[in-house]
């Protein structure tokens, strides 16, 4: 289960428009509830009595603390007399830990340090000032989903790849008492504000403990630019946050150590396994470590840098890919389990087996970013090229060779593809690929196989699909596809060779399961590319 969730940045009194564009996205997306960080009002003005008066409707419920200016007189005698403010409006508090009706723990510190203060905790509410005792009366809390505080954490910025726009504000003054605020609470989300700016630092990892020593939490840093900003800067952050977070999943992409962790001058990042997956993905050799002891748990996967299927990785294995999209590009499988023999016969002499892979460094398609409708632009280029390559085979086999593309979209796991391989048509129309994937599911007690397609997969979580294509025929014109779906949990140890396997079997091709037993030279990859392309290029939509 997941709740999903959208955080604005300070609306600094802007609350019809923020109120109706949080209406708009809630619309679409049904949110949970919502959160602001900074400042929500700007002063006892008329924005205020129209909130009061019913006119600005809050249309989901919203939570807020205080941020670097007092809370109106009003809204502040609202709250001394217990009082709800409007509907669907929550004040978290200055200094407080709250549990939504979710389950989410939310910590909230509003607020910023106020020096004159040696010692103890404040006792207004409203007004925008804390002290380092009501920071630390927060450690109390033991660990919370969301930590929200106005003040940045000291150094959170090492170890960053990530750099402030130019021309932008410099960030809040970093303070240590908020970075140990974060190192004992652990977050999964810390948001906070920026003058002007959006800044997402990558997700870093706090150190095992001796009572768990292969549990490392994550924690991601997201300090949002004021709502409605001049500079179109990022105000507005929606994700999903899952209520059971899985300590034995890799690391999200980029994932460095603590910021906040002691003898590591600069800091370093948390290093990679020395032979990471595969470059095309069919191994399942890249998983989690359940080493023992302080230095156990899991390791970071690799970031764009180092993702194998990321252009901008500066070894990627360039001489393999055949086309490049606005979203997507094409490439032959390294290690391919067709070869130039397998469809020979049937005009395709060359391996045909082809990989669809997003530009964009994601897991699933799911969590691609809605910015500019991306993740909808990536699954609609990904489909272009699929059913680009089904009319190749289709045209040059003279419609005796349907395909299958498959796909495992996995929260936990790397970079998302498809896999592409040509199947004769009598092992289709005989019904022996489906047959073949829901036997080899049931000897592995797998979840059955559904007959559905999710799509983008935004509400179906991890799963296995399979398409299974027919070529055009006189009932079909267009050829006929059939969309099988094994929808896993996180409990399931899904292997990543699954869809290899099973067409390895029904092409007589075992041999071949492994992609590393069947390495080619580079000259032999590139007559292959060299071919593939020379058969693509009519079907290419990118050369248009």
């Amino acid at each position: 289960m997941a709740s999903k969730l959208i955080v604005l940045g300070a609306v600094n009194g802007q609350l019809k428009s923020a109120f109706t564009k949080l209406s708009t996205l809630h619309t679409k997306n049904s949110f949970s509830f919502a959160i602001v960080v900074g400042n929500l009002f700007a002063e006892d003005d008329d924005a205020v009595s129209e909130l009061l008066a019913g006119s600005i409707a809050v249309p989901l419920p919203t939570y807020f603390t205080v941020g670097t200016s007092p809370l109106p007189a009003r809204i502040n005698e609202k709250i001394k007399k217990d009082e709800e403010i409007c509907p669907n409006l929550h004040f978290l508090g200055k200094r407080s830990t709250t549990k939504t009706s979710e389950g989410v723990r939310i910590v909230a510190l509003g607020g910023q340090l106020d020096e004159t203060i040696v010692g103890g905790t404040s006792q207004e509410q409203h007004l925008p000032f804390h002290t380092i005792g009501d920071a630390k009366a927060l450690h109390g809390a033991n660990t919370t989903d969301i930590l929200l505080t106005t003040s940045w954490p000291a150094s959170i910025r090492t170890g960053s790849k990530v750099v402030i726009p130019v021309g932008a504000t410099l960030p809040p003054k970093g303070q240590e008492y908020i970075s140990d605020l974060c190192a004992t609470l652990k977050p999964r989300y810390h948001f906070s504000a920026s003058p002007d700016f959006f800044y997402e630092r990558e997700p870093f990892f706090h150190a095992a403990t001796k009572d768990a020593p292969d549990v490392r939490p994550f924690t991601r840093f997201i300090s949002l630019a004021p709502y409605g900003n001049p500079m179109k800067a990022k105000a507005i952050y929606a994700f999903s946050l899952q209520h059971s977070p899985d300590f034995s999943a890799p690391f999200p992409a980029g994932t460095t150590s603590s910021p906040f962790t002691s003898n590591s001058t600069p800091k370093k990042r948390a290093a990679l396994d020395p032979e990471p997956y595969s470059r095309y993905g069919n191994t399942d050799s890249y998983r989690p470590r359940r080493n023992k002891g302080a230095h156990g748990g899991r390791r970071p996967p690799p970031g764009p840098g180092e993702c194998f299927f990321c252009l901008s990785n500066p070894t990627l294995a360039t001489h393999l890919i055949s086309s490049i999209g606005d979203d997507a590009y094409l490439t032959i499988a390294k290690g391919p389990l067709t070869t130039a023999d397998t469809n020979a016969a049937l005009g395709i002499d060359f391996p045909a087996h082809a990989l669809i892979i997003p530009l964009t460094h994601s897991p699933t398609l799911a969590v691609i970013t809605e910015e500019d409708n991306a993740r909808q632009k990536t699954f609609a280029e990904m489909t272009k090229f699929r059913e680009a390559l089904q009319k190749m085979v289709s045209k040059r086999s003279d419609g005796k060779l349907g395909a299958v593309t498959y796909e495992i979209s996995k929260a936990s796991g790397v970079h998302t593809h498809w896999q592409f391989v040509p199947m004769p048509i009598e092992t289709i129309q005989k019904g022996l690929v489906e047959a073949a994937f829901r036997v080899e599911a049931e000897n592995l007690k797998y979840p059955d196989f559904e007959v559905r397609d999710p799509g983008i997969g935004q509400d179906d979580g991890d799963f296995f699909r399979v398409w299974v294509w027919t070529p055009p025929s006189e009932a079909a014109a267009e050829g006929t596809t059939k969309c099988l779906t094994m929808a896993f949990d996180d409990y399931l140890r899904f292997s990543l060779q699954f869809g290899r396997i099973v067409l390895a079997k029904l092409l007589g091709l075992e041999k071949r399961i492994q992609w590393r037993d069947c390495a080619q030279t580079e000259d032999e990859e590139k007559k292959d590319i060299e071919a593939f392309k020379a058969a693509f290029k009519d079907f290419d939509f990118t050369l248009e």
